[in-house]
């Protein structure tokens, strides 16, 4: 039988609270029923969203999951790690991906008409380097669309680095990006494999957000706009770094 939303959220919840893992449905569920999954999640957790993330932001990975736009997760400020810090491997899997942050200094509020890329560059008071850290918490991490939705995008963390700049720059749309673990060859990227351009991507979700009864942006709120690197392993003992070219950093270790 297809999984509901609320025993979906449940299982997921469960599996946050303790070291177990939550099984895989043997069905997909719908988009929209994931999303209700995800936002049960959060609701239950009782913060309030202080990064939005997006996934999916690349056009090979929305066609490996047949998915027609990016996906949106959430995280609470306990989610946010410090630049230069060491965090906790978790799970049997653990991935890094680099992205830019965008910072917002004013609200971007619900409304019909849709927001401008002049709109929402104006209503910016940083642009950061940063690491996500992705897992999910059920068995494995290849998931369909639906489940990966509901599984937060397999959101767990964002390392913020360092400030790159108090608003948004040109430079930002096809910034070379590199993602080194260790002493291994750099992954290397760019700004341009989100969506084209990263700002692009912000005026999809403050949109989306808008159609969807989430509320908009608001100020002091983060946005992690999609991997510049794609998704890359982690271990225990990691050094990971991000690098914006030659603006700034993020960096991070995992607990031995």
């Amino acid at each position: 039988m297809p999984i509901g939303d609320l025993s979906l959220a449940q299982a997921l919840l469960a599996a946050r609270r303790s070291t177990s893992p939550a099984a895989v449905p043997a069905d997909d569920v719908p988009v929209a029923q994931a999303y209700a999954a995800q936002r049960a999640v959060h609701v239950a957790l009782t913060l309030p969203v202080m990064v939005w993330k997006l996934g999916l932001t690349s056009e090979g990975a929305r066609m490996a999951h047949g998915a027609h736009e990016p996906a949106v997760g959430r995280l609470r400020a306990s989610d946010i790690f410090c630049n230069h810090g060491t965090i906790d491997f978790c799970g049997d899997e653990m991935f890094a991906e680099a992205e830019l942050v965008f910072e917002l200094g004013e609200d971007l509020p619900p409304r019909a008409k849709a927001y401008t890329r002049a709109e929402v560059a104006a209503a910016l008071k940083g642009v950061w380097a940063g690491i996500e850290i992705v897992r999910t918490r059920f068995e494995h991490s290849d998931l369909p669309l639906g489940l990966l939705i509901a599984d937060n995008v397999m959101g767990y963390g964002l390392v913020l680095g360092d400030r790159l700049a108090p608003g948004w720059e040109a430079r930002f749309a096809a910034m070379p990006v590199t993602l080194t673990i260790d002493a291994d060859a750099p992954v290397a990227g760019s700004t341009d494999r989100v969506m084209g351009d990263p700002l692009d991507a912000l005026v999809w979700l403050a949109n989306w957000l808008c159609a969807h009864g989430e509320g908009g942006l608001r100020a002091e709120q983060l946005v992690a706009a999609g991997s510049c690197t794609g998704v890359t392993e982690i271990h225990r003992g990691d050094t990971i770094v991000a690098a914006f070219d030659q603006a700034g950093i993020a960096r991070v270790v995992l607990s031995a």
